[in-house]
Formats: structure tokens, sequence, C-alpha cells
């Protein structure tokens, strides 16, 4: 099997790779692909990974412009809505998650954004694991909050507006067993 290298300032093809942390794997048009946040790098890469001999870098989102939530991200999760693939990445430093298009992993879209404190969303400070699921055809994502000892429940089935739908905390409403959460 191939291996991938930290790239940065070392004449590498990788622009978002010092400091991976998660990875979530991808299919989009008969190819297989990863995207691994990057901690130290701020951002994402998108890795073609259908000939696992040759790991191939694709695509990279950093923080900054209109990805406005990928301070230090650590949590991934993919999902698909309609035609199209999408990822959600928690940012532990940015109290938030960052929703990005990738249905062409070469140019990934920035398309929504939600941060801790910002409407109803109360349960993200030091987001780190997230995870995606579907209930009755919309697709959620769950947030583990490590500084909040929490989860945050939001409705991604628009991924250019997440909507907060829910939250728990340790110590409240029966929880007891969040204390510093950190993945789902």
């Amino acid at each position: 099997a191939g291996t991938v290298g930290e790239g940065d300032g070392k004449g590498g093809t990788y622009s978002a790779r010092d400091g991976g942390r998660e990875v979530a794997r991808l299919a989009i048009g008969g190819s297989t692909y990863a995207i691994v946040q990057a901690w130290h790098d701020d951002g994402g890469q998108l890795i073609g990974v259908s000939d696992p001999a040759s790991p191939a870098a694709v695509g990279a989102a950093t923080n900054g412009g209109s990805f406005t939530e990928l301070y230090e991200p650590y949590g991934v999760a993919t999902f698909a809505i309609g035609g199209s693939t999408y990822a959600i990445v928690a940012a532990q430093n940015d109290d938030g998650v960052q929703l990005i298009d990738v249905s062409n992993p070469s140019s990934p879209v920035a398309v929504g954004s939600a941060r801790d404190g910002s409407g109803d969303f109360t349960s993200m400070d030091g987001a780190y694991g997230v995870s995606t699921f579907v209930v009755d055809d919309t697709t959620y994502a769950i947030v583990a909050a490590v500084n909040d000892d929490g989860v945050q429940l939001i409705d991604v089935s628009n991924p250019s507006s997440p909507v907060a739908v829910g939250s728990a905390r340790d110590g409240s409403g029966g929880f007891t067993e969040l204390d510093h959460a950190r993945d789902v």
C-alpha cells in the first residue's frame, strides 16, 4: 500500500495534512476518497485512494475566506443529500462545525457553518467528534463537545443552513456520562 507523508514545506503535494486527526471515507462517481482533518493546518485534505498503492492529493480546504469554522479541526463525517456529497467538520477551537460540499473532490466548497453561542447552538464549545444519521428522511449530525461536556444535535438536511434541534450536557436531565465528550 502507498503512504502519504506530510507535505508542508517539504516539497510534497499535500497542502493540508500537518497534524492529521480524523479520517472519513467517501465514494463519488465510482472513485473512493478519504478526507483527513489537519489540526495544525486548520483544514482538511481530500485524497484519492481508489488505487491504495498510489494515494493522490485531490483537493484541500483551509480556514479563511468562505471556510469560517476550520480552526483546529478534529472530527469529520460525510453524508449525501440528493446527488451531492458533503463533509461536516468539527473544529475544536472554533467551537463549531463547517459544512463542505465535496461532490467535486478537487474543489471543495464551504456551504454552511454553525458556532457555539450563535442562535440555538448551545453545546459546541470544544467541538471534537461528529457523526451523521438519518431519521424519517431528515439528516442529522451529532457533535461531541469536550468543553461543554455534552452533545449538540443539528439538522443538516439543508447543508447551507444547519439548524440546532437539541442538546444534552453532563449533569443535566439525567445525563451522567458526557464529561469531556470527545467522540460519537
